[in-house]
C-alpha cells in the first residue's frame, strides 16, 4: 500500500489545454479518502499551485519550487525553505551572461512574487509565452544584479535546447555548489527552461525531506511525473510513474509509463495502483 502520493502539475496533472479534468479530480479524492496522503510536487510557486491545490483538497505539505519550499497550509508556514546564496547567485549571472544566455531571477521564498530580467531574445517564443503567462510578477529592469540582496529562490534561463544541452556540463563544472535543473518547455518543446537551484535542493530532494517528517519509507511513496525535473522523484519513490507524454529520460527512470495528461494518465495510474 502507498501511504503518500506525489503529483507534479504542468504535463501531469494540468493537460494541453491547462485544464484539470473532473475524472483527474475524482481519481485524487478517491486515493485521498482511502487514507493516501497525496502532495503536489511542483517548480511552480506557492501562489501559482494553489489554484490546482485547492481543487484537489489535499491532505500533505506542498513540496513546491522544484524543493525548495516544504509548505505547510494546515498550519500556514513552511516547513523547509532553501535560497540561493548571493555569492553564488552572482557567479551564475556572470557566467550565464558570458555563455550569451538571458538570466532571470526568482524573489524569496515562501511567496516568490516577481521575477527579475534585464535581457531577452526577441526570437524566443518560449520565453515570451512564459512571460506573458506570469505578466503580473515578471519585471523587466535595468540589472538584476540590484536585486541580489534579497533572498533568492533560482535563477533561471530559458533558451534552445542544443544550446542548453551543449553547455550543460560546462556549467554544471562551473557551478559545482549548485543544483542543475532542466525542463523542457511546455510552450514549445524545442526549448529548455534551466534552472540553478541550491546545492542538493530538487523534487527528488524535496519529496525525500516530506517522506521523512510525515514518518514514511521511500518504498511507500508513489510519484507521477512528466518531465525532466520529475527524475529525481521518480527514482526516489518506490514507484516512480512517467506520463506517457514524457521524454525518453523520464521513462527510462520509471518503474511504470501511464497514459497522457490528455487521457487523463494520473487517473489511470491512480486506479492501477491505489485503488
Amino acid at each position: 500500500m502507498y501511504r503518500l502520493l506525489a503529483l507534479d502539475i504542468d504535463g501531469t496533472l494540468v493537460n494541453s489545454k491547462q485544464l484539470l479534468t473532473d475524472t483527474t479530480i475524482k481519481a485524487v479524492r478517491r486515493a485521498i479518502s482511502r487514507g493516501v496522503l497525496v502532495t503536489i510536487c511542483t517548480g511552480r510557486s506557492l501562489s501559482s499551485a494553489m489554484p490546482v491545490i485547492e481543487r484537489l483538497s489535499l491532505n500533505a505539505p506542498f513540496v513546491l519550487n522544484n524543493g525548495a519550499l516544504i509548505f505547510d497550509n494546515f498550519i500556514n508556514r513552511a516547513r523547509y525553505i532553501r535560497h540561493l546564496p548571493s555569492y553564488l547567485a552572482q557567479k551564475t549571472i556572470n557566467l550565464l551572461r558570458d555563455l550569451k544566455f538571458h538570466p532571470i531571477i526568482y524573489g524569496p521564498l515562501p511567496e516568490v512574487r516577481n521575477f527579475y530580467y534585464d535581457s531577452f531574445d526577441p526570437n524566443n517564443q518560449s520565453f515570451i509565452n512564459y512571460t506573458k503567462k506570469n505578466r503580473n510578477r515578471v519585471h523587466f529592469v535595468d540589472d538584476i544584479c540590484d536585486f541580489l540582496s534579497q533572498g533568492l529562490a533560482c535563477i533561471s534561463c530559458d533558451d534552445q535546447i542544443e544550446k542548453i544541452k551543449d553547455q550543460e556540463s560546462y556549467i554544471r563544472k562551473q557551478l559545482s555548489r549548485t543544483e542543475l535543473i532542466l525542463e523542457i518547455s511546455p510552450w514549445d518543446p524545442a526549448f529548455c527552461h534551466l534552472t540553478v537551484m541550491p546545492a542538493r535542493v530538487s523534487k527528488g530532494t524535496g519529496l525525500e525531506k516530506l517522506a521523512l517528517l510525515l514518518g514514511i519509507h521511500s518504498s511507500e511513496v508513489m510519484a507521477i511525473g512528466d518531465n525532466l525535473n520529475d527524475l529525481d522523484m521518480i527514482k526516489f519513490a518506490g514507484l516512480g510513474v512517467a506520463m506517457a507524454n514524457s521524454p525518453p529520460e523520464t521513462k527510462r527512470q520509471a518503474n511504470y509509463i501511464t497514459t497522457s495528461v490528455d487521457e487523463d494518465g494520473v487517473a489511470q495510474a491512480i486506479e492501477r495502483y491505489i485503488l
